[in-house]
């Protein structure tokens, strides 16, 4: 009926009457009526699978699963891809090569453009597997870093004390530390000291890399030059140790003590570059930002590390603090109750004592010692291997 009396108001006479009875009719709908709503077919617990579905249509998640299938990407694969991807740091617009192969060119031309070490640190025992360590010379990384005119107003070479207007000792940049004013003191008091960093954590570098980079800068630089990309040079490649790929007669033990041993011999391969440089009467000529030529002991004062990398460079167990002496269960006590510091030189001397009581010169566990070990390692939430950054000149001093 509807239908047949609107097709029949052609003229104004005939639509004013038809919309007329239809707004003023018994079912012409009026402000008192109820609010209506549709009767749903689905039950309310389905609304989770409604907004998932709703994002199925993403266009950048149609591309990530597109590329995955046309690449043929292991269900592990993928998720490295992802966990990159949604990494905090990821910046698509720092992407500045064109394609693959001129990215790849950007992360091997500081090797192939400088002096380059390259080790095989396989042995009997680790399968096949290819273990390269890949070296810079580190003095040659250094110099790069230092003679960079940009930094010229933004470094310092003594140290320098700080004061506040009381008169009070502050501590601001690294020249100001008391580390560096330990150091200093046994050279002369105008004397230039190259101070460095080490990177090893996935905190600065990003997860997830699919290699283990090991990272230099200066901290003779001020802190509005010590963080630009400019001041961190790429200065190792390190091994990453297979456990898949490692022989079946090796168990888990023996492949986590490997695992820590091809760490630590590379690590000694840095310390003994380092050495030249840092110990007395080892002072270089060094091409500094304001175009002056100094000569310097150039000495590791730091390593920045994040949890993972703390636990793999310091032989500490997840077991409790990497820094001080609280337990793993008390990590939430809120309290101002005072903890010792785990210091460099207690760490060595526990070390040292524990390994000429329980450990062979090569290393190897003495008969009858593995419970004793496994009880020491759990008292002291140290692994009980040497730590082969405790070879670096100087580190007594820390």
């Amino acid at each position: 009926m509807f239908w047949e009396e609107i097709r029949c108001a052609n003229s104004e006479g005939a639509a004013t009457t038809f919309l007329e009875d239809y707004t003023e009719g018994n079912a012409a709908p009026s402000p008192n009526d109820g609010c209506r709503w549709p009767v749903s077919k689905r039950k309310a617990f389905d609304r989770e699978r409604d907004a998932e579905l709703s994002r199925l249509l993403s266009r950048t998640e149609v591309l990530v699963a597109g590329f995955v299938e046309q690449c043929r990407l292991s269900q592990s694969e993928g998720q490295s891809l992802l966990n990159m991807m949604r990494h905090p740091r990821f910046n698509v617009s720092d992407i500045r090569s064109q394609n693959i192969v001129h990215l790849i060119r950007r992360l091997e031309r500081p090797f192939q453009e400088s002096t380059v070490h390259t080790y095989n640190m396989w042995k009997e025992g680790d399968g096949n597997q290819r273990l390269e360590l890949v070296v810079r010379d580190f003095l040659e990384v250094f110099r790069e870093i230092m003679r960079n005119p940009q930094w010229k107003n933004h470094f310092d070479l003594v140290a320098r004390a700080i004061f506040d207007a009381m008169g009070e000792r502050l501590i601001g940049p690294a020249c100001s530390a008391l580390h560096w004013e330990r150091i200093q003191s046994k050279l002369q008091p105008d004397g230039a000291v190259g101070a460095v960093q080490a990177y090893f954590d996935e905190t600065f570098m990003g997860q997830n890399q699919g290699m283990n980079m090991g990272y230099i800068t200066s901290v003779n630089l001020r802190q509005d030059a010590h963080f630009q990309s400019s001041s961190v040079k790429l200065f190792a490649l390190i091994p990453t140790y297979d456990a898949k790929a490692a022989d079946q007669s090796m168990s888990e033990e023996d492949i986590k003590r490997r695992e820590m041993e091809l760490l630590h011999a590379c690590i000694a391969i840095f310390v003994r570059d380092m050495n030249k440089y840092s110990s007395f009467g080892g002072e270089v000529d060094v091409l500094c930002p304001d175009g002056h030529v100094y000569p310097m002991l150039v000495i590791m004062m730091s390593i920045a590390m994040d949890h993972k990398a703390t636990e793999q460079h310091c032989l500490k167990a997840a077991n409790g603090c990497l820094s001080c002496d609280c337990p793993m269960d008390e990590f939430d006590d809120c309290s101002d109750r005072y903890r010792a510091p785990m210091l460099v030189e207690g760490v060595i001397m526990k070390i040292e004592e524990a390994a000429a009581e329980y450990l062979n010169p090569d290393g190897t566990i003495k008969p009858g010692c593995i419970g004793k070990v496994n009880d020491w390692e759990k008292e002291n939430k140290i692994k009980l291997f040497w730590n082969s950054w405790f070879d670096v000149s100087g580190a007594h001093l820390f």
